[in-house]
């Protein structure tokens, strides 16, 4: 049974004093799966882009502040990622669609 294909309003940022999750766009004609998964993609880049300030370490800094090898570094970056993303989406109709609508790539 294939998963019905809805519009969905994504959100994503990062929590904390980063303010939590915002809403960054509007998929037409997607499934939940894929649109949690764009929801993610958007909060990883929006965690990226602040590597190296405010105290969000990239791999290089937590291999030289703690000492690891880059697998450990890898490993340790993205749980402390996953505690500081916040993401998701949300079902709509087609009278409550955003403008600012984005294609799936």
């Amino acid at each position: 049974m294939s998963e019905e294909l809805k519009n969905y309003n994504i959100y994503a940022g990062l929590g904390g004093s980063f303010g939590g999750a915002k809403y960054v766009g509007t998929l037409n004609g997607v499934t939940l799966e894929e649109a949690s998964e764009t929801a993610l993609e958007s909060a990883i880049e929006e965690y990226e882009s602040y590597e190296g300030y405010h105290g969000i370490r990239d791999i290089g800094d937590i291999m030289e502040e703690e000492g690891v090898d880059e697998q450990e570094a890898a490993d340790i970056y993205v749980e402390e990622r996953e505690d500081w993303l916040d993401y998701y989406a949300i079902p709509v109709d087609e009278d409550e669609l955003h403008e600012d609508i984005f294609e799936l790539n």
